[in-house]
């Protein structure tokens, strides 16, 4: 499902159900995060590219995209303007070739020259279906250990119908703290195929960790 094709015109639904499937834990997460809102990246015609790498991470199958640009209002559907939420801009993922979009540590030796760990902690961010597939869609996260081991894994199911974006604040809905990543996957499918489709994501909240003081945060930051 290409962001150029999307045309279906329904009224919008913002209700969710969200699915779990991740053992239970005790979670403390800190509120020392670093706010990515992609808002600062040029777009032209509503649409950019990431830079590589954008603090510290590297993006791979996702495009900055401006819902609100005049450009794009026969593009996407009206019912897809707030993916944005904190505007002008919000990234669009979708899997290619298969392979799932992912945000990953860029570079362990820039960020041990920055004096940062060479990992990081997903603690949160906005999350919707593009257009809506009258089959519903679900929305998969998976995040990948620095030191191996089995993934945490997360999916949340959206009935058929435009949505609202859903705030996804991962150890309170997984259960799980997502900390010490190096790779996190995020992909949509839909129908009994599974078939990829679009998904546009927002202020992505991470944790960054100083190197040689344990697990010490640090301090909240807000990056374009």
């Amino acid at each position: 499902m290409g962001l150029f094709s999307l045309s279906l015109t329904i009224f919008l639904t913002s209700t969710l159900a969200a699915i779990i499937n991740a053992s239970t834990s005790n979670v403390s997460l800190s509120s020392n995060t670093t706010l990515l809102n992609f808002d600062s990246l040029p777009t032209t015609h509503g649409l950019g590219s990431l830079p590589s790498p954008h603090h510290h991470l590297l993006f791979t199958s996702f495009s900055v995209f401006a819902p609100d640009d005049p450009s794009l209002r026969h593009l996407i559907s009206q019912h897809d303007h707030n993916c944005a939420t904190s505007a002008p801009h919000a990234l669009v993922g979708s899997r290619s070739s298969f392979a799932p979009a992912s945000i990953a540590i860029a570079n362990a030796s820039s960020m041990a020259a920055a004096g940062l760990l060479p990992y990081f902690s997903l603690v949160a961010f906005e999350v919707k279906p593009m257009d809506a597939p009258d089959v519903g869609s679900t929305v998969f996260v998976k995040g990948h250990s620095v030191g191996g081991g089995d993934p945490l894994e997360w999916r949340a199911e959206f009935p058929a119908g435009y949505h609202l974006p859903f705030r996804v604040e991962m150890g309170k809905h997984s259960r799980e703290a997502w900390e010490r990543l190096g790779r996190v996957e995020m992909w949509a499918a839909y129908g009994e195929d599974a078939l990829d489709w679009e998904f546009c994501v927002d202020d992505l909240e991470v944790q960054f960790f100083l190197a040689g003081e344990g697990h010490h945060q640090l301090v909240h930051q807000e990056v374009g």
